[in-house]
C-alpha cells in the first residue's frame, strides 16, 4: 500500500525511480546520479530520476522548461542547458529562477534563440523588458501599489510643510528674559545689546 502510494507520488510529481529510455544514468562517486540526456533531440524534459545530482541537456530542441519541473529534484545542483533554443517569454522565468537559486553557473550557458527582442542573450542578462508576457503583469503590480505611494508622499509633504511652519514660527518668537535674575553688570550688557538689536 505504502509502496503504491510513493509510486504515485513519483508519477504525478514528474520524478521516477529508472533512467528516461533516451538518456545515460550512471551513478557518482560521491552520491546521486548523473543523467545525460544530450544530443538526443528532446523537445521536453524526460521524466527524471529522483536521485539525479548531474543533469546534462544540451544539444537538444528544448524551448522552455514548465513550472515545476525540478522542484522534487532535491540533489540536483548541476545542470547544462546550453545550445537549447529556448523561447524567453515569460514562461522561462522558471528556469531562470531556478537556476539562481541551484545552478548559477548555467545561467551564462542558456541562450536566448527567440524573440528577436532578447536573440543570443544568456539567461543572466534577462530582465523584464525582454520577456514578453511579462509587461502587463508588472504593471498590474505596480498598480496595486499605487495608492500606498501616493500616500506615503502626501504623508512627506505634510512633514516638509509642518517643519516649515515651525520654523518661520522660531523666527518670529521673542523670548524674553526677567533681567532681576542677573547681576547689576549683566543686566546693563543685556539691554545694550538688546537696544543694538532694535535700532537694526
Amino acid at each position: 500500500m505504502m509502496w503504491g502510494l510513493a509510486l504515485f507520488l513519483l508519477w504525478g510529481s514528474g520524478s521516477t525511480l529508472t533512467c528516461p529510455p533516451a538518456c545515460i544514468c550512471q551513478p557518482l562517486e560521491t552520491m546521486g546520479l548523473l543523467v545525460d540526456c544530450s544530443h538526443k533531440w528532446l523537445q521536453e524534459v524526460p521524466a527524471l530520476p529522483i536521485g539525479t545530482s548531474k543533469l546534462y541537456l544540451q544539444n537538444n530542441s528544448l524551448t522552455t522548461i514548465p513550472p515545476g519541473t525540478f522542484d522534487n529534484m532535491h540533489n540536483l545542483h548541476e545542470v547544462d542547458v546550453s545550445h537549447n533554443p529556448w523561447h524567453c517569454d515569460c514562461g522561462i522565468l522558471y528556469l531562470k529562477l531556478w537556476l539562481e537559486d541551484y545552478a548559477r553557473d548555467a545561467l551564462e550557458q542558456g541562450r536566448c534563440a527567440t524573440p528577436a527582442t532578447a536573440a543570443s542573450l544568456p539567461f543572466s542578462q534577462l530582465t523584464g523588458n525582454e520577456l514578453e508576457g511579462c509587461k502587463q503583469l508588472r504593471s498590474i503590480q505596480c498598480h496595486e501599489f499605487l495608492w500606498r505611494d501616493l500616500a506615503l508622499i502626501a504623508l512627506a509633504v505634510l512633514v516638509v510643510a509642518l517643519m516649515a511652519i515651525l520654523l518661520w514660527i522660531a523666527r518670529r518668537t521673542t523670548y524674553w528674559v526677567t533681567l532681576n535674575q542677573y547681576p547689576y553688570e549683566a543686566q546693563w550688557q543685556l539691554r545694550k545689546s538688546l537696544k543694538q538689536q532694535k535700532t537694526k
